[in-house]
């Protein structure tokens, strides 16, 4: 299944995204394409899948069908989805939000935040940011809320653990990325990983880049999570492709954390894809990971000091 998916993206998904033209028109067809396509992708078999709001923001919610009674019991998962900040959704991840509802136990969010046209990069962070916060209101214990996404949505996802660190709020017990964008300016890599990569070619990604932060907000905090204080980060885990373009930006986040003594755990696959949990959930090997992810939760959850009412440390 894995060699199906990655054939399909090399020969059908990469050349098409390499020609297509990132302008005012091209991005508009993409929009109007995503729409069409959101709104015919059927629900998971079994699934109960409810619309939100959190903080104005409007989220998808799936309920387990057995809520955990340890570990992660009372909190949530808060899912950041991918898609380059210009398409993709909560329909188009629903397997791999209801993949990690049934592993987890707990409550999976998937959050509709703003993209291109719409906003930049700072608007799909502040949206991201809304929700988490009126997350911390709404969950039976916010102390065990995890935040996750891939791609772009793992982007977010550091942000939003980052962003709270800064507010002094609450924040997430963990976060799980898988494939994350972590530099924007996606750094000195080896071409290598770039030519390997089965369906993201850069070209299209350095012209998307300059309106990813085309807009009169600046991001807060670091650009890049690459760039920030690791120290502001609890637990974190990631994982990549072994041949993918954003694959040297996992390592050097993976770094950063564990020379700063932040508990991360990072795995490399061999044969998969960019984001593969969340473009086949049905693969063994997107089992397998959103299986690791949450039992790395589950601990960093019992490992966490006890906190106040107000999310200090006592």
């Amino acid at each position: 299944m894995a060699k199906r998916i990655r054939r399909l993206a090399r020969v059908a998904v990469k050349p098409l995204m390499t020609i297509w033209p990132m302008t005012e028109r091209g991005i508009d067809v993409i929009e109007r394409a995503d729409h069409w396509a959101e709104s015919r992708i059927p629900y998971p078999a079994g699934a109960d899948i409810t619309d939100v709001l959190l903080g104005g923001v409007r989220c998808e919610r799936t309920m387990p069908r057995e809520a955990a009674t340890a570990g992660l019991a009372g909190g949530a998962v808060l899912y950041l989805h991918g898609g380059a900040f210009l398409f993709g959704g909560p329909s188009t991840h629903r397997g791999v939000c209801a993949l990690l509802a049934k592993t987890a136990g707990v409550p999976v969010y998937s959050v509709e935040y703003r993209q291109l046209p719409a906003g930049p990069v700072s608007a799909s962070v502040a949206d991201a940011v809304s929700a988490y916060t009126a997350l911390l209101e709404s969950v039976a214990d916010p102390s065990r809320i995890i935040v996750g996404g891939d791609s772009a949505g793992g982007y977010l996802a550091m942000k939003v653990a980052e962003i709270a660190a800064l507010r002094s709020i609450r924040g997430p017990a963990a976060v799980i990325g898988y494939s994350p964008l972590l530099d924007l300016v996606l750094g000195k890599n080896d071409p290598g990983y770039f030519r390997r990569d089965a369906y993201l070619p850069t070209r299209p990604l350095e012209k998307l880049r300059e309106r990813w932060l085309d807009g009169p907000a600046m991001i807060e905090g670091a650009q890049s999570p690459v760039d920030a204080d690791p120290a502001l980060f609890p637990p974190v885990f990631l994982s990549a492709a072994e041949y993918e373009l954003l694959r040297p930006g996992v390592e050097v986040m993976t770094q950063r954390l564990h020379d700063a003594g932040v508990p991360v755990e990072t795995h490399l696959w061999v044969g998969q894809v960019h984001a593969f949990p969340a473009v086949g959930p049905r693969l063994p090997e997107a089992r397998e990971i959103v299986r690791l992810s949450v039992e790395f939760a589950r601990r960093a959850v019992a490992g966490r000091p006890e906190e106040d009412d107000e999310g200090r440390c006592a």
